[in-house]
């Protein structure tokens, strides 16, 4: 922490941007080097701007939005933005600030009075501030959203089950449950849905017309991306994270690299829209952009052992680090197939967007420090060799891992007991329910967006697998002294089975 801390002294310091300028304002070779990211990762489609607060330097779509019988990508198609929605929803609370209609410091209870975390004291503490900075104590519980489709009303009911694993304001961790409650605090504020807030307040203001709260809401006449992932070199579609008409306020919005550059520019011109029309005051984006709290290594991006930061910290809605001496604020986001990131260097004027419907293709990170590295011609990084390397490595331990649990796989066991006796309702006080269903095709865990087969591994543990996905996992089963199953553990969580009606 003292070295985060020293770093912080830093934020103030200025360079020039001849560099940078001259580096982006090349298109021939920022394209050459996008296209070689594109061919390393196995990316479909991707589209990619730099912009300063006047001028549009780079834009352009790269790839189609299907590997089959998809269209060419170009600045006008739609890519989910995943959770570079965050900082659209800060900017949109920030405007109710502004108009004194909330304060960041208020207790979240203020506006969500059914609220109830598991620590009776946490609920009388918890504000505004801390749900926008993921410190409230509480670990991802992304499990509701992700395998259970959980209705927010229903998320906040759960809250109460959930325990802390962490101080309020010690730790920063990612917790995207808090974001779904920025969107009701929005809501319950305003007197409006957060994405028609946001779409009459923040993006038809300044000029985004292609920027939706949903996929369900895009007209017919747009063409957007279709999601996938790399499976052993096989470009393999996914399925949507989200229902079409499912608005989450932590990550559902979808927009296009034209509408993408709009935003960043009305970034660097601190809340002022192209006309001159001031929609977040000076103190509201000097609040978005102040680090709000220090974040450790461990829950950052692996990409900081090649940047080399002294700091990380993140604001409202934006992880913040030190690069060549400049603060840089960046978002990455991230869904089933999709992905994108969104940097900014307010100091030299410049912002890149990188979109692309390629699961995990990090060449975003690559794109993103090639723009913002001011480094001579001889000095020069390839950060694409640089990035593509490190995430060849982070894959290579996953794999070791897998290789480890198939060396210590026991052959010639069976399962305790017949396999309908495994099927069942399971349920974990804080995560909710797992269904195990049994069918002719044997076991499989099921919910409303998840169906994952089962076969058998050794003694009661099953081997969950989804090939399309890129998706191994073991689930166990317990077997109490009435040789009944008891309970099962499954993403490091025990669940109980629950009896019968």
């Amino acid at each position: 922490m003292n070295k985060q801390l020293i770093g912080l002294a830093f934020l103030m310091c200025t360079v020039t941007s001849g560099a940078l300028m001259a580096k982006a304002a090349a298109p021939e070779d920022l394209t050459t080097f996008i296209e070689k990211g594109m061919q390393d990762w196995h990316v479909p489609g991707a589209a990619v701007a730099v912009v300063t607060d006047k001028e549009v330097l780079f834009e352009k779509g790269f790839g189609n939005t299907a590997t089959k019988d998809g269209t060419p990508v170009d600045t006008h198609t739609l890519f989910a933005i995943a959770s570079t929605t965050k900082a659209m929803l800060n900017a949109g609370v920030m405007i109710l600030v502004d108009e004194k209609k909330l304060a960041l410091d208020d207790l979240v209870i203020k506006y969500i009075p059914e609220l109830h975390f598991g620590d009776a004291w946490l609920t009388q503490q918890v504000t505004v501030r801390d749900l926008m900075t993921h410190r409230t104590g509480l670990a991802s519980t992304d499990y509701w959203t992700f395998y259970e489709q959980m209705p927010l009303d229903e998320q906040i009911l759960m809250l109460q089950k959930v325990k802390p694993n962490a101080s309020l304001r010690a730790r920063f961790q990612y917790q995207n449950t808090m974001y779904e409650l920025l969107g009701r605090i929005i809501e319950n504020v305003s007197g409006q849905q957060w994405g028609d807030f946001l779409t009459q307040r923040l993006w038809l203001p300044i000029g985004m017309n292609e920027t939706y709260d949903s996929r369900g809401r895009i007209s017919e006449s747009q063409q957007y991306v279709l999601p996938y992932r790399d499976i052993d070199g096989e470009l393999i579609q996914q399925e949507w994270d989200f229902d079409a008409d499912y608005a989450d306020a932590a990550g559902s919005m979808w927009s296009s690299i034209s509408d993408m550059g709009i935003w960043a520019q009305f970034l660097l011109r601190d809340g002022v829209t192209a006309g001159g029309e001031r929609l977040i005051s000076e103190a509201s984006i000097a609040e978005i952009f102040k680090p709000q709290t220090l974040i450790d290594d461990a829950d950052f991006y692996p990409t900081s052992s090649l940047t080399n930061p002294n700091w990380i910290s993140y604001g409202l809605g934006w992880f913040q680090q030190d690069f060549q001496g400049r603060k840089i604020d960046f978002h990455t986001g991230s869904l089933s197939g999709l992905i994108a990131i969104l940097g900014l260097d307010r100091e030299n004027n410049k912002a890149v967007v990188v979109l692309a419907n390629r699961d995990h293709a990090e060449m975003r990170h690559a794109i993103l420090w090639h723009v913002m590295d001011q480094s001579t011609e001889g000095s020069a990084r390839d950060w694409n060799a640089e990035i593509w390397a490190l995430y060849q490595g982070i894959e290579q331990q996953g794999e070791a891992l897998i290789q480890q649990a198939i060396d210590n796989k026991l052959e010639g066991t069976s399962p305790s007991l017949p396999q309908e006796d495994y099927a069942g309702i399971y349920h974990n006080n804080e995560m909710g329910n797992v269904e195990i269903e049994q069918s002719d095709k044997g076991l499989a865990v099921v919910g409303p967006n998840v169906h994952i087969p089962l076969s058998h591994w050794h003694l009661d543990t099953f081997l969950g697998e989804r090939k399309d996905q890129g998706l191994r996992t073991l689930i166990s089963f317990s077997i109490g002294a009435d040789a009944t199953v008891s309970g099962l553990e499954f993403v490091g969580t025990r669940f109980d089975k629950l009896a019968e009606d």
